[in-house]
């Protein structure tokens, strides 16, 4: 049973403060992963928070271990750039993120 997870991640210490996301090492690796998680259905929905410059992510699985796998993959995860600070089952109740395609 597919479930869905919160999942907020990090700029991580090896992050360069003065360069945008897109020059960051590895930047196109760490997108077609993620283009590939979003097309998967994995991906429900992502957005940058503003105020913190974390990310939240909406993610559809069956565990928090699959999450972390899945998510362990990125290159900036496994580099530093990037990490997991928190990931929390919820129960959406409205508002629901559409089907996977």
């Amino acid at each position: 049973m597919t479930n869905h997870f919160a999942v907020i991640v990090q700029r991580g210490a090896s992050w360069d403060q003065a360069a945008p996301s897109s020059e960051q090492p590895d930047y196109e690796e760490h997108s077609a992963i993620w283009r590939k998680l979003e097309s998967d259905g994995f991906v429900a929905m992502a957005g940058l928070m503003k105020d913190s410059m974390e990310v939240l992510f909406i993610i559809r699985a069956d565990s928090i271990e699959e999450v972390k796998k899945r998510i362990g993959e990125d290159p900036w995860q496994k580099d530093g750039l990037a990490k997991i600070v928190r990931v929390e089952p919820i129960d959406i109740r409205f508002g629901a993120p559409s089907a996977p395609r």
